[in-house]
């Protein structure tokens, strides 16, 4: 068997000594002896808390169970009356509710280190008791043979039967504190002076001592004459009369009970009852004399007596139920079912009628919600029963924030509600929903953390604070149980994902091209995939022991690298087979365990042999390109200064010829014929000389030959200028919405001037027959100033707004409009050299706005 089943089975045991004895100081010794044969250590030991004459927190070694052959240290001075102030660090991990599961050697404190090594001890688990809230001590388990430690659910169990011990400790405390209360009552009871009576032949008072006054709060003198029977429980007049009339018949000479008295301010008080008859000389009946003695106090003990008794059960019964879901946990992984005989318990001791038990979780977003362990099954509709019965045994999700157990999942705090229909925390129930008239939501924590929740409504009587202290000790059990449900779960998931991650790497390296291959840190191989004799002709066995240098004649030296982070690297391979060389593009990955210390190289290999030739190709066609671009740009200089040397000439030439006309003769026909050809002469040169300056800035452009200067520019002044410049140098009509506001921006002056000419020159050129004169505008949009060159010309057809920045690219619909197709493309470079932007929008017929933006800050 398992140690964690013996243990476990030790575990329940301890549970059936611990309930079947009175006194703890006789199941304890045996409880020990259960634990430590169980978990097969050398001494278990409990430590109880105390303060001394000094006030100071000590503990004192109290109960003991030492295997055979280890000497006991019962007796050991040491070990008496110790303070906790030496292990401070100790004593806020197990006040904290946390189980200390160490090596002696590991120990940072140098007493405990020598107390512990006194002793012969070389591992130990030391598990907090705490009785109601107070830390009442510790069980101790000590190894002195070896350094073992517990696994983790074996620390958890005997967590949770440690919290039972001390919940049973306080049960029989607050039952040892009543019983001392009651005797000391009873002594009281028999010190105070009692009431005095006589009642004549007709049932009415005919003496009565003071203490009747202190009693009933009647005066004496308004209570003589009276009739007796009216001063008591009327329940029970009927009965005294009775027993009244067998004492004057003779047939009783003395009687005695208990009854209540009833005061003046018409309150019920429990007297005991004594009396004799009172006869004459002749033997003759004439009268009654007695006492009542006020038992009020003792009765209100013995009922709160009889109630933490039947409380005392209720939680004995509660705890069991605890035990059982997590002995059932731990043995066959099911809580549902004992949990759900739970919830049916705490619903019959609570008094209320429904209820869940749940756990809380956190959705992607890190919001909390309630997956339910057990709940109350009151479907109201057929629908709702069918959900019910196929979803609450892996559980129903509550995620509605808005209700009375959504304050508790975004609080974490207790919620009570007597009030639910009125109480604005209540985001109402579903249709059909039975009435919810009072709630209770008590949260489960575990030290800091929120694990769970348990809410119960509709009780008769209202809910309070009371009944959550009550369930407190069921809670601690509770909140183990879900710390040990979610170990479990993540043991499950790491199992799953473990023989996941088995099969997929199993799967990758037997069936991928791929070489995966674990190196020692001298790169000597202790793995590789079948895959390298697929790659590079060898078999897996050939490799093992062996380093890569050695095996394929490698020229890079991998070992010479101190391979401390992940990189890549490309290394020819020879095959073995076919003798051909294979480029591999290596991964080479440092596994580091968790002191951050590299303990081997994971080396994952693809062959990139056809990469590698297409990109020895493709660097042949580079160096080829960059030959014909030098060639491109040393013909476009040279035919540009070859065309402007004789456009340069021609020009001179007409503008000679022109003025020979202009002082010629009188042949006005002639002048004027000549003088047209001439100035389309020098339209076309200028044109060409256009094209030839736009070539040789894009061709700067190119080679990265042009330089941007940035200073101050007030932008506002700046376009005002250009536009005025255009019109007085072009004869353009343009209509320009500019402030003069100083809007100073850091851009080159030349180079933005070039960029917005070129706009305007296509705003006027391709709107000659519009309706409306181009227009510019200049504004500031956020951290941006934006320039707009509107115009109501032909537009741009919507196929063509792609390609519309390319070079030598015109719209379609240019017809016979004279360009280049260069200038936007100009711009484009430009704006963009100077940090901004260019867009447009246009629809064919009705015009087109070129949008420059340029960064401003203030």
């Amino acid at each position: 068997m398992e140690r964690s089943s013996i243990i476990l089975e030790a575990i329940g045991k301890a549970y059936f000594t611990l309930q079947s004895h009175k006194k703890l100081k006789d199941s304890i010794p045996q409880i020990l002896e259960h634990l430590g044969i169980a978990t097969d250590v050398d001494r278990v030991y409990i430590f109880k808390n105390h303060y001394d004459v000094n006030g100071d927190f000590c503990m004192t070694y109290t109960y003991e169970w030492s295997a055979p052959g280890v000497s006991p240290q019962i007796e050991f001075e040491y070990l008496q009356n110790l303070p906790w102030s030496v292990f401070s660090e100790m004593e806020k991990e197990l006040r904290n509710n946390r189980v200390i599961n160490e090596l002696v050697r590991n120990t940072q404190n140098g007493d405990f280190y020598d107390a512990m090594v006194e002793q012969g001890i070389l591992s130990y688990l030391f598990v907090p008791i705490f009785s109601g809230g107070d830390f009442w001590g510790y069980i101790g388990f000590d190894n002195c043979r070896s350094e073992k430690l517990y696994s983790d659910q074996q620390a958890l169990a005997l967590h949770a039967f440690a919290s039972t011990l001390g919940t049973t400790i306080l049960a029989k405390k607050q039952k040892k504190k009543l019983l001392k209360s009651r005797k000391s009552y009873l002594n009281l009871v028999n010190s105070v002076k009692d009431i005095i009576f006589k009642i004549d032949l007709s049932g009415n008072w005919s003496f009565l001592n003071k203490s009747w006054e202190s009693i009933s709060g009647y005066q004496v003198d308004e209570s003589i004459g009276r009739k007796a029977f009216e001063f008591f429980d009327p329940s029970l007049q009927a009965e005294i009369c009775k027993d009244f009339d067998s004492l004057l018949s003779g047939s009783k000479t003395e009687a005695e009970g208990e009854l209540r008295l009833l005061t003046k301010d018409n309150n019920l008080v429990w007297v005991k009852l004594q009396v004799n008859t009172l006869k004459d000389s002749q033997g003759m009946v004439t009268g009654i004399s007695g006492t009542l003695v006020n038992i009020n106090h003792e009765k209100s003990i013995q009922v709160d007596l009889q109630k933490s008794e039947e409380d005392l059960q209720r939680l004995n019964e509660l705890l069991q139920a605890v035990n059982e879901t997590q002995l059932s946990f731990f043995l066959e992984e099911d809580f549902q079912s004992p949990l759900d005989t739970l919830l049916y318990k705490i619903l019959n001791i609570t008094g209320s009628s429904f209820g869940f038990i749940g756990e809380v979780l956190h959705d992607e977003n890190g919001l909390p919600y309630l997956k339910s362990h057990t709940i109350s099954n009151i479907s109201w509709s057929e629908e709702i029963s069918q959900f019910y019965q196929q979803n609450f045994r892996v559980g129903i999700e509550f995620r509605n924030l808005e209700t009375l157990f959504g304050e508790s999942l975004k609080t974490g705090e207790l919620v009570i509600s007597n009030d639910v229909p009125n109480d604005p925390r209540s985001g109402g129930t579903p249709a059909g929903h039975p009435p919810l008239l009072r709630y209770i939501g008590i949260p489960v924590h575990k030290g800091d953390e929120f694990l769970g929740l348990m809410g119960f409504a509709n009780k008769d009587s209202d809910y309070s604070i009371e009944d959550a202290n009550f369930l407190q000790p069921l809670i601690s059990g509770y909140a183990n149980l879900i710390k040990a449900i979610r170990i479990n779960r993540l043991k499950k998931e790491s199992d799953l994902l473990r023989q996941k991650a088995d099969e997929n790497y199993k799967l990758v390296s037997e069936n991928t091209g791929d070489i995966i291959a674990l190196h020692n840190l001298d790169l000597s191989f202790k793995f590789i995939s079948p895959s390298v004799e697929k790659v590079l002709g060898y078999k897996p066995e050939e490799l093992i022991g062996k380093i890569p240098n050695q095996v394929f004649g490698l020229q890079d030296d991998l070992i010479s690298r101190k391979i401390e982070e992940q990189f890549t690297v490309v290394v020819p391979h020879k095959n073995k087979t076919t003798n051909n060389i294979v480029f591999l593009e290596i991964l080479m990955t440092p596994l580091k365990d968790e002191t951050g210390n590299v303990y081997s190289i994971l080396a994952t290999s693809r062959d990139v042999t056809e990469r590698e030739k297409m990109l020895e190709e493709l660097k042949e066609s580079l160096v080829r390109e960059k030959e014909l671009n030098q060639l491109k740009s040393r013909f476009i200089s040279m035919t540009s200064h070859e065309f402007r040397t004789p456009l340069a000439t021609i020009m001179s030439s007409t503008e000679l010829l022109g003025m020979i006309l202009d002082r010629g003769g009188d042949d006005s026909m002639l002048k004027e014929r000549s003088q047209t050809h001439i100035s389309r002469i020098n339209a076309q040169i200028k044109r060409l000389t256009a094209i030839i300056s736009d070539l040789l800035v894009l061709e700067k452009s190119a080679q990265d030959k042009i330089v941007i200067t940035h200073q101050e520019v007030a932008i506002n002044k700046f376009v005002r200028n250009v536009v005025d410049n255009h019109v007085n140098d072009m004869g353009s009509k343009i209509d320009a919405d500019i402030s003069d506001e100083d809007i100073i921006i850091y851009t080159d002056p030349t180079w933005l001037s070039h960029i917005i000419n070129n706009l305007i020159d296509n705003a006027v050129k391709y709107s000659l027959h519009a309706g409306q004169h181009p227009k510019v505008t200049v504004e500031r949009s956020g951290k941006d100033v934006l320039i707009k060159v509107k115009d109501y010309g032909i537009g741009i057809p919507k196929n063509d707004h792609k390609y519309i920045f390319g070079s030598f690219f015109r719209a379609k619909n240019v017809t016979n409009i004279k360009g280049t197709g260069l200038g936007l493309n100009i711009v484009k470079e430009f704006i963009n050299k100077l940090g901004g932007e260019v867009s447009f929008t246009s629809q064919e017929g009705k015009g087109a706005t070129f949008i420059l933006k340029l960064p401003y800050e203030n």
